[in-house]
């Protein structure tokens, strides 16, 4: 049917019932362009999320039964796509400077209505590429968590099954868990990943051992220091020299493949392009092959899981550690060394 014009839905979460409904009757008169939804709480935020469209998720942080971050974990699960914006009480010129720029805008209580509405147009006249995942870093998770002062234990799920549990009291990092690591150690090996998925848990009541006095932003600039495989590695991949291996990819059950070719390479990431097809998704898991060179035995083998897809390329981080081995070369010609790997 033409000329029709497809409204988009902004869902508004927060408890405070005179402030939502202020947002709410200001954006409805001054932009009806937008479809408002409301939700006093994150639990009905997230039955509003399975029941509609929503273009952009708006949240304050601090709400009952469940809170604006573990609202926040839910979508970066189910619906990484959808922006978000977040309402705080705390933010300041100090941390509005580190703020995480996966979150699309920190919002200060209290704001004039008309600020909100001037930049939500922002956002939802950007076009993002269909299938583009936005997601939301581990590093920005802590961040809000440190700016909200909040208690808990943060549960880090990787792609690649690696899990990690952060405790937190009143927004401090006190300890790190993760595979026998305790400690800085553990953070270290998570605090700048930029796919996980998370879930919040009640801090126990037994006292918990604590770390030396770290903020997050010294975790971050150690663990880049140390040349995890994290920010500056991909930083690196991005200014490398761009690549040309051909080969062919079929996804785990085998339903569909065809040709593929590397464009970058890093020693967790890949970069492919090939003709998209409709089953390719974000966490499908793929089983690539191509050539290290033109000689014989150099066949290799991979299987990669989906974290992003634009237009023309789609991003994939490798399944495991051993799907490292024999990349040498191209990780040599990347710009990194081969000790790091």
């Amino acid at each position: 049917m033409t000329g029709v014009i497809k409204m988009k839905t902004v869902l508004i979460a927060e408890d405070d019932t005179i402030f939502l409904k202020l947002l709410a009757s200001s954006l409805r008169e001054n932009h009806p362009q937008f479809d408002i939804l409301t939700a006093e709480n994150g639990k009905q935020a997230v039955t509003i999320l399975n029941q509609h469209r929503i273009s952009l998720l708006i949240t304050d942080v601090k709400m009952p039964e469940m809170d604006g971050l573990a609202l926040l974990a839910y979508v970066n699960e189910n619906f990484p796509f959808i922006p978000c914006f977040v309402m705080t009480a705390y933010e300041t010129p100090e941390l509005r400077q580190k703020l995480p720029k996966d979150i699309r805008k920190f919002l200060r209580k209290p704001f004039p209505a008309d600020r909100l509405g001037q930049e939500i147009q922002k956002i939802l006249q950007q076009e993002a590429p269909k299938g583009m995942l936005s997601g939301i870093s581990v590093s920005s998770f802590m961040m809000m968590i440190e700016m909200e002062k909040k208690t808990c234990i943060l549960e880090v799920n990787l792609p690649d099954g690696e899990k990690g549990l952060f405790y937190f009291e009143k927004g401090i990092l006190c300890n790190a868990v993760s595979s026998g690591l305790k400690g800085e150690e553990a953070a270290l090996k998570f605090i700048t990943r930029k796919k996980a998925r998370f879930s919040f848990r009640p801090l126990p009541q037994k006292k918990i051992a604590k770390l030396p006095e770290m903020t997050l932003k010294d975790l971050v600039q150690k663990a880049s220091a140390l040349d995890m495989p994290l920010e500056k590695m991909e930083e690196k991949a991005d200014t490398a020299p761009e690549l040309n291996l051909s080969g062919v990819f079929v996804s785990s059950d085998r339903k569909y493949g065809g040709k593929m070719v590397v464009k970058h390479l890093s020693i967790s990431d890949i970069r492919m392009k090939f003709d998209l097809k409709p089953e390719i998704m974000i966490d499908s898991k793929l089983s690539i092959e191509f050539n290290l060179d033109d000689q014989p035995r150099s066949h290799i083998s991979k299987e990669v899981i989906v974290t992003g897809i634009d237009r023309f390329f789609v991003d994939a981080e490798f399944c495991s550690k051993e799907h490292y081995d024999r990349l040498g070369p191209y990780l040599h010609f990347n710009g990194l060394d081969e000790k790091n790997w």
